[in-house]
């Protein structure tokens, strides 16, 4: 006769199963996506009628989604760019038309965006600085990485049948 014993422990074993599966999914699905990214900072070098938004951006080839002077628009940097270059900004008009404008110091390139018409006869000016700063990845600390697969490797031990379950 089968005292119920090993059904109890398998039971157990299932469902300590469904938490580390639970577990790792979360671990897995986790997002990732600052860990290669910069945020870049517009400062202010000359009398601008305003400042550029500070988005967050990956490289190589960054698509910089820029709000300037009530418009929005996206300028590509070149892919031989990198992040610890020199950058400047400035605005570019031509007539009754102006262009914002990143040059790199370090290569001399520099990437533009859209042309927009003045409107009314006003047109944006100024100049200034870019800088990308790498932005803060939430990463998990080591130790605490360490401690979570300790607790996993105890947790199943705990609920792991000692031996095989006799059959009935």
């Amino acid at each position: 006769m089968c005292s119920g014993r090993g059904s109890q422990a398998v039971g157990k074993m299932r469902k300590s199963l469904w938490i580390l599966a639970l577990l790792l999914v979360v671990a897995l699905a986790a997002p990732n996506v600052w860990a290669d990214s910069f945020d870049a900072s517009f400062t202010c070098a000359s009398s601008c009628s305003s400042v550029p938004t500070d988005p967050f951006i990956t490289f190589p080839s960054p698509n910089i989604p820029i709000s300037f002077f009530g418009q929005s628009f996206s300028i590509t940097l070149d892919g031989s760019d990198n992040p610890t270059d020199s950058f400047t900004w400035n605005v570019v008009t031509s007539g009754s038309n102006w262009y914002f404008q990143i040059n790199d110091l370090n290569n001399g390139k520099s990437d533009a965006g859209a042309w927009f018409s003045c409107g009314g006869g006003s047109a944006p000016w100024g100049s200034g600085d870019v800088v990308f700063d790498h932005a803060t990845a939430p990463e998990p600390y080591s130790g605490a990485l360490l401690l979570l697969g300790l607790g996993v490797v105890f947790a199943v031990r705990k609920f792991m049948p000692r031996g095989l379950p006799q059959a009935c």
